[in-house]
This record gives structure tokens, C-alpha cells and sequence, in this order.
């Protein structure tokens, strides 16, 4: 049984006997011994615990990056009535995913990519640490050239 939320609702003798799911379905829990049925119990409600949870976490990301774009939405469109060149970014990686955006009157923002550093993308060092150290060698062997002779 449940009340009219969809919540389960306990029988006189125990545990309840039936959960009603989000997407309407009803599961039938009366054949299942009734210590079985409260570990299934306990289980469900940490279960519906978590979603809530994480569900209040992607609305608070949600609401804060609606937030951020309003606010440099504001300044872009306030800088560029002015007759100013202008071109904002902003890169936030959440519980959501990663947003890129960029926006403003440039030609920079006319073409929507963000730079490297923009984006986050470290500089990759390792073909400059080769080069250094082939250059290294090559010193090392003209000098040992110069002082056998």
C-alpha cells in the first residue's frame, strides 16, 4: 500500500508490503519475509536519499551557472552599448559537465573558440624537454670533440 504521494505505507503487522515507484509501477514486496522487507525498506529509502541529494546538487549547479551567464550577459550587452569592443569567457566544469562559453561584439567572439587557456589545456612541455635534452647531448659531444683534440 501507499498514500496518495506514492510514499510506502506500513501494514499493521509490519513493514509495508508494496513500494510505488516514481514511474508509476508498483512492486509487490507480500511474498518477501518481513525482515527481508525492512533491509529492502532501508535500503530503498538510502537509495531515495542519495537521489534527492544529488538531484539538489545538479539544481544548485544549474541555478548558479543560469546566474553567472545572466550577470556576463548583462555586462557584455551594458559594455557594448557603450560602444565598446567586448569579449567575455567562461569555462565551469560541475556536476552538470563542462560549459564553454563565450560571447561578446569581437570577431574573437564571432568565432566562438576559446583559446587553450581558455578551455583549461595545459601547455604539453614534453616535446620542449626532448629538444632540450637532444640539445643538451649535441653540446656535450662537441665539447668533448673539442678538448680530445
Amino acid at each position: 500500500m501507499s498514500d496518495p504521494r506514492g510514499n510506502p505505507t506500513p501494514t499493521p503487522s509490519g513493514p509495508p508490503t508494496s513500494i510505488a515507484l516514481a514511474t508509476g509501477q508498483t512492486i509487490d514486496l507480500s511474498f518477501i519475509p518481513e525482515a527481508q522487507r525492512n533491509a529492502l525498506m532501508a535500503e530503498y529509502m538510502r537509495g531515495t536519499i542519495d537521489i534527492s541529494r544529488k538531484a539538489n546538487e545538479l539544481h544548485v549547479d544549474v541555478v548558479t551557472l543560469r546566474n553567472t551567464l545572466g550577470a556576463l550577459a548583462e555586462t557584455t550587452r551594458q559594455v557594448s552599448q557603450d560602444g565598446n569592443s567586448v569579449t567575455v569567457t567562461h569555462t565551469q566544469t560541475t556536476a552538470v559537465g563542462r560549459t564553454e562559453i563565450i560571447m561578446g561584439n569581437t570577431e574573437t567572439a564571432g568565432q566562438g573558440k576559446l583559446s587553450p587557456t581558455q578551455t583549461g589545456r595545459e601547455t604539453n612541455w614534453t616535446p620542449y624537454y626532448i629538444f632540450a635534452a637532444i640539445a643538451a647531448v649535441v653540446l656535450i659531444v662537441i665539447a668533448i670533440v673539442a678538448h680530445g683534440h
